[in-house]
């Protein structure tokens, strides 16, 4: 079973990001598995993000495989056209992989609240579109690192109703265990009362690593400091300052990306259920 990447793991060893013997390590290591026979470009992405650690490699992608198997509600039935929820939560959230990277291939994930009644906020699906976000961001040109930005005006009290404990628990495993990409940064604007008691929610499931590279930017933060510092103004949307489209039209390209993964998510679970 073959899942198509747009990119080749020949370019990806000409540019000295890993090696052949490396990938071929990794599947030497797999075979004391149960998991099922995995192809080169799957093998790249979780070098890339393990630093090109075997071993490290090795527990990530099992972790990847049995986090997965475990929650099929965050992880399984992506297709936005047959998921009402999830088109829904693309109307209550812009989920956004910013088109420009930063220097050394750091992409950015872009998230703002458009929709501000908590009544249409659901935790589970934007749990599912952010992860499935990551697979547009590989899909061509596998990233270094992964910054998000995730601007919260709007965010009220009655939000905290729709936090489910359980879910951020398997969210956050897989995010720090099971993900293939490494977590750079994370930026939360506009941050408020209410982010605040959301983060202290997930602060419980999050490891000092991923702790420290969490920051918060009040509404009245410097941006022309923000660009300096963190993101710049060519990553991010004219909403927010930044030189891109709107927030709505790099949803919209968001929804079309998704539509052409309907395959890739199909036979990825396909994959799943072989091992």
């Amino acid at each position: 079973m073959t899942l198509q990447y747009k990119f080749k793991v020949e370019t990806i060893i000409h540019e000295g990001r890993t090696t052949q013997s490396a990938i071929d390590e990794v599947k030497d290591l797999l075979k004391t598995t149960s998991l099922p026979v995995l192809q080169d470009e799957f093998i790249t992405l979780f070098l890339l993000s393990c630093q090109n650690h075997a071993s490290h490699t090795k527990n990530t992608i099992e972790a990847y495989f049995r986090i997965k198997k475990t929650a099929p509600h965050i992880f399984n039935h992506r297709d936005i056209d047959s998921d009402d929820d999830v088109m829904k939560a693309m109307k209550v959230m812009a989920y956004c992989s910013i088109p420009t990277r930063m220097e050394n291939n750091v992409a950015i994930h872009f998230f703002k609240l458009m929709d501000n009644n908590y009544r249409n906020f659901d935790m589970t699906s934007v749990f599912k579109l952010s992860v499935m976000l990551t697979d547009i961001t590989q899909r061509h040109d596998p990233p270094n690192e992964i910054i998000v930005v995730a601007d919260m005006k709007g965010l009220g009290l009655m939000h905290l109703t729709c936090v489910k404990i359980g879910m951020m628990r398997t969210y956050f495993e897989f995010l720090q265990e099971g993900i293939p990409a490494k977590i750079k940064a994370i930026h939360i604007l506009n941050a408020n009362y209410v982010s605040e008691k959301i983060l202290a929610a997930c602060k419980l499931f999050m490891k000092s690593d991923l702790l420290t590279v969490t920051k918060t930017h009040p509404p009245e933060a410097d941006m022309d400091q923000f660009y300096k510092d963190c993101v710049p103004a060519k990553c991010l949307p004219k909403e927010c300052g930044g030189d891109l489209p709107s927030v709505q039209e790099l949803n919209e390209r968001t929804m079309e990306q998704f539509r052409e993964l309907k395959g890739f998510f199909k036979e990825e679970e396909n994959l799943r259920n072989l091992s």
